[in-house]
């Protein structure tokens, strides 16, 4: 039992650390970030603002194209019926079912 009452007591510890962070995850007794490490996380920054960009840009060409799949569906509905009856069927085999 003495080995469980280690481990409770660096869980203890392990929470009392994770009392003292902050809102940004960063230990409370760490220091500041130094200008290297900041110019460090700028590329970072940049390329989330860049994955945000293309994932708008994405957003709207979907729903362009989510217009004209509407438009078949209402002038073709028993093809659109029958194709989405069909894509079942085939993913169905490929899925493997028993």
């Amino acid at each position: 039992m003495a080995r469980a009452t280690g481990l409770h007591e660096e869980l203890d510890i392990l929470r009392a650390e994770l009392g003292r962070t902050d809102a940004k995850g960063r230990s409370s007794r760490a220091e500041p970030a130094s200008p290297k490490d900041e110019a460090q996380g700028a590329p970072a920054a940049d390329a989330a603002a860049d994955l945000e960009e293309q994932f708008g840009e994405l957003g709207k060409i979907l729903s362009e194209h989510t217009g004209g799949v509407d438009d078949f569906v209402k002038e073709h509905p028993l093809v659109s019926v029958l194709a989405a009856f069909a894509l079942g069927i085939a993913v169905g085999r490929l899925m493997g079912r028993s």
